[in-house]
């Protein structure tokens, strides 16, 4: 059996996958529990009781691959600033002796890309881009099927990168504020709630991200207004990877990757901040939709 541990800073998600003999991975059974964000032990008690539930639900020890929003730096020490307990810690050392097995640990993005080029839509790319809009903002780039991590590992921290100061005369941005300590992070206008702030920027009335898109989906103009100032920043954004990565793909995840409209409008919004000659990537959703990062970490955890 093969388990995968899905780490956000709200929630811990457990699957337990069964892998049948053409290598499909088949979902048995997976669960919810809210994070401790702030207590140590009780996190590293809680995934060890998941994989002990799991273990006695599959009659078995299965492999355990964990994604978490973070990186392991060269200490192998957690750097995150989603879940503060676990942040510095040596959870990569702790875990594996709490349940006396290997674990694999990897950046949830990059789970959510290996998912997505093993059997999904990134399948027998040469270059193959995912970028996650939820919560946050990152991405992960594979070449020839092997992602790429970096010298220290923050490869693909993508909503790190600043706002252009096209976008940002055009629309009168302010230098937002991040979480990262930087200022004027692309995550800050193309997350999901960078989006929302976006509304109340243009002086919009939507309280939401999901009032917004209704509005769009009903052709409301003020909607369709905004969401068009976003569609060209996320147009510009992605075009700037396109001349770093020159994908053959580009694949989206998060909460927004649920939005039918970015799929009907990015590839107009890319083809300005492009070069005249150079068309835009597929951009695609993710075949294995909310199950895709947590189906890599699976898939990273047999790899022990």
């Amino acid at each position: 059996m093969l388990y995968g541990l899905d780490i956000g800073g709200t929630k811990i998600e457990m699957a337990v996958f069964e892998q049948s003999a053409d290598k499909r991975l088949n979902p048995v059974t997976s669960w919810r529990l809210p994070t401790p964000q702030n207590d140590y032990r009780a996190f590293v008690d809680t995934i060890t009781n998941m994989v002990l539930k799991a273990d006695e639900i599959s009659g078995s020890k299965g492999s355990v691959g964990i994604g978490l929003p973070g990186f392991l730096d060269a200490d192998d020490t957690i750097v995150t600033a989603n879940i503060p307990c676990i942040n510095g810690s040596n959870l990569y050392g702790d875990l594996p002796i709490k349940l006396a097995r290997p674990i694999r640990f990897e950046n949830d993005v990059k789970a959510f890309v290996l998912s997505e080029l093993q059997g999904g839509a990134l399948t027998d790319m040469t270059g193959a881009l995912g970028v996650v809009l939820g919560t946050g903002l990152a991405g992960a780039f594979a070449l020839n099927g092997s992602l790429c991590r970096g010298r220290q590992n923050i490869a693909g921290e993508l909503g790190h990168i600043a706002i252009a100061a096209e976008l940002q005369q055009k629309y009168q941005l302010p230098l937002r504020e991040c979480g990262c300590g930087l200022r004027g992070c692309v995550e800050t206008y193309l997350a999901g709630s960078g989006l929302q702030w976006l509304c109340q920027h243009l002086g919009s009335d939507y309280q939401g991200v999901e009032a917004l898109i209704q509005g769009v989906q009903q052709q409301e103009p003020k909607a369709q207004a905004v969401f068009a100032v976003y569609l060209d920043c996320l147009g510009h954004f992605l075009a700037q990877l396109v001349k770093i990565y020159d994908p053959d793909a580009i694949v989206l995840g998060g909460g927004l990757s649920k939005v039918q409209a970015i799929y009907a409008g990015i590839h107009q919004a890319m083809q300005p901040h492009l070069f005249s000659n150079t068309k835009p990537p597929p951009v695609l959703p993710p075949v294995f939709g909310d199950s895709s990062g947590i189906r890599g970490a699976a898939l990273i955890g047999q790899a022990v």
